[in-house]
């Protein structure tokens, strides 16, 4: 009898080791499972957070090139803006300075005489401070037109230079300083245009 409990004990102690090898056997392979399971999904939100990283970089990068490419742009127009409106302060100065009474006679000369107007129906119109000395200056070489009807008269509206006007003031040709300047700006500013982008001619 004592032998046969002895056996089952032996029996059941041998089972019980058994089955519990068996369950850290069983144990040991669903935490193995688990931290690769654990591993792959760190792994995989690693990579995640990697391409996120490189795509925002990316963002960054491209927004940083276009801010200096904008920057540049705005630059450039600055400049060009500011050499513009320098070249036109000039370009008025110049052909201001260039109308001196001389010239300005002989330019009102040609321009009375040239028949784009009939000098009975027309006006000279100059700035304040210049009719007598014109007067006197054209006395000669517009004689006959002076006597015809031909008037001059003072714009307080110009600087210099002058206007061929019809005595009623519904027409004109104007030869003021800021209209030569407008008209010649356009070709100054294909000069400046050429010389900001290096495409002037040597």
């Amino acid at each position: 009898m004592e032998l046969q409990i002895q056996d089952l004990i032996e029996s059941i102690k041998s089972d019980g080791i058994q089955e519990a090898e068996k369950q850290k056997e069983q144990i040991l392979t669903d935490a193995k499972k688990q931290a690769e399971a654990i591993v792959k999904e760190a792994e995989k939100e690693a990579a995640a957070i990697l391409e996120t990283s490189r795509k925002e970089a990316a963002v960054l990068e491209n927004s940083g090139k276009e801010a200096v490419r904008q920057a540049s742009r705005d630059v450039i127009l600055s400049l060009r803006k500011n050499i513009n409106t320098t070249m036109e302060r000039l370009l008025k100065t110049k052909v201001a300075k260039s109308f001196n009474e001389k010239q300005l006679s002989q330019l009102i000369v040609e321009v009375v005489k040239s028949g784009i107007s009939d000098p009975a129906k027309s006006a000279i119109e100059v700035k304040k401070g210049s009719v007598k000395a014109l007067q006197e200056a054209l006395a000669s070489d517009l004689d006959q037109e002076l006597k015809s009807g031909l008037v001059i008269r003072m714009n307080s509206d110009l600087e210099s230079g002058f206007r061929y006007a019809d005595t009623g003031g519904r027409s004109y040709y104007d030869f003021s300083d800021e209209e030569i300047s407008a008209f010649l700006l356009p070709y100054l500013n294909t000069a400046v245009a050429d010389i900001l982008t290096g495409n002037e001619k040597a």
